[in-house]
C-alpha cells in the first residue's frame, strides 16, 4: 500500500550536525555496508556520495535545539527523556522492509520482518526474491498485493531502472520522486526510507498515525492533525524534522504506556 503504518516499527531518536557524508571513488559491491546484503546493481568505478544514517547523539542534539524555542518540546523531554535511533542499512533489504511494515502495527510488522527475514536468511539478491512465488509469500504473512510490490522492487532492481545506490546524490525532492514512481511506493514509505537509512533529517512522515498522535498529545490538541495540517504546524522545525517525528513517536509511546 501506499499509505502509512498504524502505528510505526521505525520510531527512536537525535543530531544537530548534518548527516556524515563518505565520498568514494571506489566500485561498491553487493555486501558492503553502505549497500546491505541486497545485491543491488552498482555503477563500477563511479564517484560516489554516501549518506550515512543519523547517529542517537545527532538525533538528540537536533531535538534539544528544537526545544531551545519550543516549551513543549522541552517539557515533553523532561517527561519521557529522549528516544535512540534505529538506523537501517541502505538498500534493498530496507525497502523491502518498509513494504512488509506498510499499514501494520509495530507488533505485527515486527512478526512478519522476522519471518521474512528468517526465510531468506538475510540474502535479498533481487532474484532470490523473484524467485519466491504468492503462495510462498503468503505464508510468510504477505498479501498478494505486497507481494506484486516486493516483486516489482526486485524487477526494477534486475532492470536497472531503479537503484538505491544512486539515491545519496540527489535532492530531497529528486530522492522522493525516484522511490515514489515504483509501485506501492509512497510518499510515507520514501520518507521512512530516507530518514533512517540515509539520515535526512528533514524528512517528516506526517502521514504516520503514531507521528500525528504524538503530535496531539504534546501539544493537547482535542483531534489528531490531519497530514496536511500536521506539515505547517511543524514547518519551523526546519531542518530537523526528522529527529522530531523520532520524538513524536518516542513520545507517543511513553504516553501510551503511562495509561
Amino acid at each position: 500500500m501506499r499509505g502509512p503504518a498504524t502505528t510505526s516499527s521505525w520510531c527512536s531518536t537525535p543530531t544537530l550536525t548534518p548527516p556524515t557524508r563518505i565520498t568514494s571513488t571506489s566500485t561498491l559491491v553487493p555486501g558492503s555496508p553502505a549497500i546491505d546484503q541486497a545485491h543491488s546493481p552498482v555503477q563500477k568505478g563511479c564517484p560516489m556520495t554516501l549518506r550515512q544514517p543519523l547517529t542517537t547523539e545527532q538525533v538528540q542534539s537536533m531535538i534539544r535545539r528544537v526545544a531551545e524555542t519550543c516549551p513543549t518540546t522541552a517539557a515533553g523531554i523532561e517527561r519521557v527523556g529522549l528516544p535512540e535511533t534505529r538506523a537501517q542499512t541502505q538498500g534493498i533489504g530496507t525497502f523491502l522492509r518498509v513494504i512488509c511494515g506498510q499499514q501494520l502495527s509495530v507488533k505485527a510488522a515486527a512478526s512478519i520482518w522476522a519471518r521474512v527475514e528468517a526465510h531468506f536468511e538475510g540474502d535479498f539478491a533481487p532474484m532470490r526474491l523473484l524467485d519466491l512465488e504468492p503462495e510462498g509469500w503468503r505464508k510468510l504473512g504477505l498479501s498478494g498485493q505486497k507481494t506484486r510490490y516486493i516483486h516489482g522492487l526486485a524487477n526494477a532492481l534486475v532492470e536497472g531502472s531503479f537503484r538505491p545506490e544512486e539515491l545519496s546524490g540527489m535532492e530531497d525532492a529528486e530522492a522522493l520522486a525516484h522511490i515514489t514512481a515504483l509501485k506501492g511506493f509512497g510518499t510515507w514509505s520514501a520518507e521512512i526510507y530516507l530518514l533512517f537509512a540515509e539520515g535526512r533529517s528533514d524528512m517528516f512522515p506526517a502521514d504516520d498515525l503514531a507521528v500525528q498522535k504524538g503530535y496531539q498529545m504534546l501539544f493537547g490538541l482535542d483531534d489528531k492533525p490531519t497530514p496536511k495540517v500536521l506539515r505547517e504546524l511543524t514547518a519551523h522545525w526546519a531542518p530537523h524534522r526528522g529527529p522530531m517525528a523520532m520524538f513524536l513517536w518516542h513520545y507517543y509511546g511513553a504516553a501510551t504506556l503511562d495509561g
